[in-house]
């Protein structure tokens, strides 16, 4: 018998995991901002522009995806920010921060095959920042920790043949609670670790932006908001619960990100807090209505309704624009 979150991280990251050969997008078994519209990469190179503007970036420039699983979005990104600027790109290092090395081929291959650019690849260890400025970008990354789950002071346990018991917390797990200051819910394994680690790496940085967008809210949610996607079926916790076997490495498994905890390990590693909103509010302050006005100058009517229709769900309160937020850190002023 294993705690859940062992099971979860085998789930997805094992030698069979499900990250290891997921599918994303109309074929697959979940959307994703990035496979609705190339204007979310798109309104994040408008800002990168922006950022260096107002300097508080500066070239040359490190661009890193954390997690960019098939590497559409930093692909997206670098083909607008091509044609944003002039004098830009030449400065511009991309960078994708990949565990899997199945994924790190693909990612280097789509990425190619859309920018005529190199992308290197790395694992959070091997990231380098010397001196650079760096803009750090994730989406969908802190809902894929595998997390305990703790439940009325007790927490889920899976037996090896893929069967639900909840017993008492052990040792480790009270420890894990402690550190992030929680008393039930989903208590994500390695996020502290992952954190401090990355704010190690970007220490050596010049100047730096990390901003991430994520499926969740401010706080903790009260219930227990585990699902799992499979072919555009969400899953919910009973569900789950009932159906490991079948599911288990075949499906994707997530939940809602407490972003209070996310910012609390930032801030508690140094990290400046700069903001935190609905995806909606940070695409349009980004300046997605305005590259969209930009776009529709150089394209027929037609072409500009096309895109326009596939920008809506981003934006949208019934799409993704409310449910997901977007949380923005960057480096602490040294006295």
């Amino acid at each position: 018998m294993r705690s859940f979150g062992n099971y979860m991280q085998e789930w997805l990251y094992g030698e069979k995991g499900y990250y290891k050969k997921a599918l994303i997008g109309q074929k697959g078994d979940f959307y994703t901002s990035v496979s609705l519209s190339k204007f979310f990469g798109g309104a994040v190179a408008f800002y990168i522009i922006k950022l260096l503007e107002e300097e508080k970036l500066f070239l040359p420039l490190k661009i890193v995806e954390i997690g960019a699983h098939h590497g559409h979005f930093l692909s997206d990104i670098a083909n607008f920010l091509n044609a944003l600027s002039v004098g830009v790109m030449e400065k511009c290092e991309f960078v994708s921060c990949e565990p899997l090395k199945e994924l790190q081929k693909l990612q280097r291959t789509i990425f190619k095959q859309a920018t005529q650019l190199d992308l290197n690849s790395c694992n959070l260890e091997e990231l380098d920042f010397k001196e650079k400025s760096a803009f750090v970008i994730s989406n969908e990354l802190f809902d894929a920790f595998a997390c305990e789950i703790i439940k009325d002071n007790k927490m889920l346990f899976i037996t090896h043949d893929h069967k639900g018991v909840w017993g008492g917390i052990d040792g480790p797990t009270k420890e894990l609670l402690k550190n992030l200051d929680l008393k039930q819910g989903c208590a994500p394994l390695f996020l502290e670790a992952f954190i401090k680690d990355l704010l190690e790496k970007l220490d050596e940085a010049s100047s730096w932006v990390f901003l991430s967008f994520d499926y969740g809210d401010e706080i903790e949610r009260k219930d227990m908001h585990l699902r799992a996607f499979k072919n555009h079926q969400a899953l919910d916790f009973k569900d789950i619960l009932n159906n490991l076997a079948s599911l288990y490495q075949q499906s994707d498994l997530t939940y809602d990100v407490n972003f209070s905890l996310v910012r609390f390990l930032f801030e508690k590693h140094q990290a400046q807090f700069s903001f935190f909103k609905s995806q909606a509010s940070a695409l349009l302050d980004m300046g997605l209505m305005e590259l969209l006005e930009t776009f529709s100058k150089s394209v027929s009517y037609e072409r500009y309704l096309k895109e326009a229709a596939k920008i809506k769900p981003l934006i949208s309160p019934g799409g993704l624009g409310e449910r997901f937020k977007a949380l923005e850190l960057v480096k602490k002023n040294k006295m």
